[in-house]
């Protein structure tokens, strides 16, 4: 599924009051993306004040060219299109609203994406 905006009426009903609010809760973030990306490998760097280097490696699927300009956007995700795929949705995705990355990138003012698909031959960096 493609990453898309999700309607005003389904962020509405799943919007939640939980943040990123520390260095933890944005590598559980990190690693339910790539356990959600069918990664089969997941390495974590974090420097030793938890602030410089927080970088998570994986060998999931990768962001595909055309969803990229939709990465790091608020209210974006590939897990549903509307209200109506949360009743489908039940342990088949560990994260579906499109905000983690959004709040890292607003958090820490430099966060990177880099991404590959199958059959690139180079990775591509988002910032």
């Amino acid at each position: 599924m493609s990453i898309t905006a999700l309607p005003a009426r389904t962020v509405q009903a799943i919007g939640s009051t939980q943040v990123l609010t520390d260095s933890a809760s944005l590598v559980k973030e990190l690693i339910d993306n790539a356990l959600d990306a069918q990664a089969t490998s997941i390495t974590v760097e974090i420097s030793y004040n938890t602030l410089d280097i927080i970088q998570v490696r994986d060998n999931g699927h990768g962001i595909a060219p055309v969803d990229r300009p939709m990465v790091c956007k608020r209210h974006c995700t590939s897990k549903i299109k509307d209200l109506d795929d949360l009743a489908k949705i039940g342990g088949a995705s560990l994260g579906f609203r499109g905000e983690a990355l959004a709040s890292a990138a607003e958090m820490s003012g430099s966060l990177v994406v880099t991404t590959r698909i199958l059959g690139e031959t180079t990775a591509v960096s988002l910032k």
